[in-house]
């Protein structure tokens, strides 16, 4: 508004003044308003701003947890088949020196190398429980393997061996005794000797 608006009005002076001096006012109320009304703005738009950086930094950390928690995952699934692995090999190997003590210890003697590799093969495919060190079971294990195949297992004693030529017990259904090749001699030159002397008495006996 303006003074010379108003005095074209007939308005006297004061009045004028005074308007002009409300008019003023509200001018300068409308003007802190509007000065607060752009603070107010901006700090919203600080607040704004401020809340997008820390959901974008939480998002961020979100990220980073996740795939921190996946690399855990991942370590944790190596160490329990790494320690499984281990475990295996450990009793693997348990039991195999299981099976070797049993063998050496029962006195198992096989026909050949290849039966006692299918013997030893069954043995651990048949998983007897290892208590101790010992195969709980195992008595019956070789006896059913000794019934199935008993080609695969050597004789407990070998056959007895017979010696050629004469000997005591010839004739009469026992198998002669192992006579020491000296000791044959000997009674073969003995025997000649007793021959010889018996034919010597026989033909004197004809001239006396």
């Amino acid at each position: 508004m303006k003074r010379d608006f108003l005095e074209a009005l007939g308005l006297e002076k004061e009045t004028v003044d005074k308007i002009m001096a409300e008019n003023g006012a509200d001018l300068e109320r409308e003007k802190a308003k509007t000065t607060a009304a752009k603070a107010d703005l901006a700090d919203a738009q600080g607040k704004l701003s401020a809340a997008q950086t820390e959901l974008d930094g939480l998002k961020k950390a979100g990220g980073d947890v996740a795939a921190v928690q996946q690399q855990l995952a991942e370590l944790q699934a190596k160490y329990d088949k790494d320690t499984g692995d281990l475990r295996t090999q450990l009793a693997d190997r348990d039991y195999a020196d299981a099976i070797g003590k049993a063998i050496a210890g029962k006195g198992l003697k096989f026909s050949s190398k290849s039966a006692e590799r299918v013997f030893t093969a069954a043995l651990k495919e048949r998983k007897l429980e290892l208590k101790d060190g010992e195969l709980t079971g195992l008595d019956d294990f070789i006896k059913a393997q000794k019934e199935a195949d008993p080609d695969a297992f050597a004789p407990d004693k070998a056959p007895p061996r017979f010696a050629s030529g004469s000997g005591s017990g010839g004739g009469h259904g026992e198998p002669p005794e192992h006579v020491p090749e000296n000791v044959r001699i000997a009674k073969e030159m003995g025997a000649a000797r007793a021959a010889s002397a018996g034919a010597t008495n026989d033909v004197l006996k004809n001239y006396l």
